[in-house]
């Protein structure tokens, strides 16, 4: 299949990453394959004040014992503020109701949830509180240190007009967490989707976009490590760009340089000395949010993100086999298709058997009706060796190859 190869133009004299566009059909199994693990009727958090039916934000993690940990956020809304509203901008307030915010009573806004499958996600347990502070509580996504122990990053909204990141710990496989959580130093505003980074010497590392104030300057990704299973963080880097920065996430590369992704350019970094210093953030010519990276065991680097592209929406992914010097992708500006059906935001973690298990919300809840109704999916997929494309399974516990589920709820973009 002939492939066309772009280049994307230097910034600030940093080598600009090359795109190999290799034109693939979109997915039509998806629907098919994918599994509701939350949603309506579907495996529902305990009623609370200020629960309407939102779920989303959502991470999984494979533990020491092999179990599957999803942790997500649940509430009445994309965001989900504690009332009466205290620390938003009312400019905010106002236009959130303009876009469907319900007014609701919610005295400690969202809370963090968590839910396991014992069996490979064939089943799962109940959600049961993984944290509620006083605040909106978003974003929960853990990864396994070498002992057992998990640790996971969130950020809590609103801290006098902005979020503020933070850890919390389970030492028996996810069950139970911190209800304390530890904000990262530095910053007066730090917000992000995690989940951590975990060194081959047991550090932990924690991007996050970073601000000195609420309504500030989003063009600073903080780099956070913690030497002691993340009882203490310091800040040991900054990635600076001259555009706006967020959602950022981070991986390890076969060589042992680090790279970071961001929302919205697909701005790339690179250090090589574990975080402290990095190169100027390059673009990639695909507008995206939500972009997560992921280093498969044969040295693929995987990014999944959701797409900005009018016409080739959904959560999409896009490949490198050289450490993002150079990706492969389904078009000029978009991934290769995973589920088009969605808003975008999704995590993700390779299997034993080398697939990916995929989690994803449905929209982003942003209309009243989309946030009673939200659903968080699953599926897997395959990356194929050569880094070509990839090519989409059954959820475990779902459907069988061909036989669509009745339940699926219905597609719509927001």
């Amino acid at each position: 299949m002939k492939s066309l190869l772009l280049s994307v133009p230097l910034l600030l004299h940093a080598q600009a990453p090359l795109v190999t566009v290799i034109p693939s059909p979109e997915p039509t199994q998806h629907l098919a394959y994918r599994r509701t693990l939350v949603g309506p009727g579907v495996n529902q958090p305990a009623a609370y004040p200020g629960y309407l039916g939102f779920v989303g934000w959502e991470s999984v993690v494979r533990t020491r014992t092999g179990a599957l940990v999803m942790t997500f956020t649940s509430g009445y809304w994309h965001a989900s503020f504690p009332t009466p509203y205290r620390g938003v901008d009312p400019r905010d307030i106002e236009r959130y109701l303009q876009m469907g915010m319900p007014e609701v009573e919610a005295p400690r806004g969202g809370r963090a949830e968590v839910m396991r499958s014992e069996d490979g996600g064939k089943t799962w347990s109940k959600p049961a509180v993984m944290i509620d502070t006083e605040f909106d509580d978003r974003s929960p996504a853990a990864a396994l240190l070498p002992d057992g122990t998990l640790v996971a990053t969130l950020f809590t909204y609103p801290h006098d007009g902005c979020g503020r990141a933070g850890v919390i710990r389970s030492f028996d496989d996810g069950r139970t967490w911190e209800q304390t959580v530890r904000y990262l130093p530095g910053f007066a505003c730090s917000s992000g989707d995690g989940p951590p980074l975990v060194m081959p010497d047991g550090s932990i590392l924690v991007v996050m976009e970073g601000a000195n104030r609420a309504r500030g300057d989003n063009r600073t990704i903080g780099v956070w490590r913690s030497r002691d299973k993340g009882a203490s963080w310091e800040l040991t880097g900054v990635i600076r760009a001259e555009f706006e920065q967020y959602e950022p996430s981070v991986a390890r590369l076969p060589d042992g340089k680090l790279i970071v992704i961001t929302r919205r350019e697909g701005a790339l970094s690179w250090s090589s000395d574990e975080g402290a210093t990095w190169t100027p953030p390059v673009r990639l010519p695909f507008k995206m949010f939500d972009p997560w990276l992921l280093l498969l065991r044969d040295g693929t680097l995987l990014c999944v993100h959701g797409s900005y592209h009018q016409n080739k929406r959904g959560v999409r992914a896009i490949l490198s086999r050289d450490g993002g010097k150079s990706w492969s992708a389904a078009g000029e500006d978009f991934g290769f298709g995973i589920d088009p059906s969605t808003y975008g935001y999704s995590r993700g973690i390779q299997l034993p058997d080398g697939s990916i298990y995929l989690v994803y919300i449905h929209t982003g809840g942003h209309k009243t009706e989309d946030a009673k109704n939200q659903a968080i999916f699953a599926l897997r997929f395959r990356v194929r060796p050569d880094a070509s494309g990839v090519e989409l399974l059954p959820a475990p516990g779902g459907a069988k190859p061909g036989k669509p589920r009745s339940a699926t709820l219905p597609s719509k973009h927001i």
